[in-house]
């Protein structure tokens, strides 16, 4: 399975699975700073969405988008799991009982892990899209990943404005 990954950033200073960021501050939507989590989209728009969706983003001059090759199967949703979202997990900035999937999505992978499957992502819903999905990875298992391809998309912002 194919995911993706977007950044600001230029290819030579952008690591796709480097997940540290997401537990810098106080975490992000879905996991807090005990929980290091690897935001995923499983759309290449979604990721550009969730990109541009920060503040800032009229300076940005092009994004570095990363395809990540997972292995089949091993992306389930929070059903799978027994993983409920709380009524909430929309809001924004992210509350404390939305960050504590990524915890609740490590343990299951603990435990799925056990019982001798392997699950390395976890389907979640997109605030900015009703109807597509984030993937959650579990940077524990990068050596199961692989960056399948790399874009980059330029954005010229002065494009069709009027002077």
């Amino acid at each position: 399975m194919l995911v993706f990954r977007a950044s600001r950033r230029p290819r030579a200073g952008f690591d796709p699975l480097d997940s540290r960021a997401s537990v810098a501050r106080d975490g992000w939507r879905f996991n807090d700073k005990r929980s290091e989590i690897l935001y995923t989209s499983e759309l290449q728009s979604l990721a550009i969405l969730e990109v541009a969706a920060r503040p800032g983003w009229d300076t940005v001059s092009e994004l570095t988008i990363a395809a990540i090759q997972v292995p089949d199967g091993t992306v389930v949703d929070l059903d799978d799991l027994g993983i409920v979202l709380p009524s909430n997990w929309n809001l924004r900035p992210a509350g404390p009982n939305a960050q504590r999937i990524g915890g609740e999505f490590r343990a299951a992978v603990d435990r799925e892990v056990a019982a001798g499957r392997q699950v390395c992502g976890l389907r979640v819903p997109s605030v900015i899209s009703t109807t597509d999905h984030n993937v959650l990875l579990d940077p524990r298992q990068k050596a199961s990943y692989a960056v399948a391809s790399w874009a980059c998309v330029p954005f010229d912002w002065l494009v069709g404005t009027a002077t």
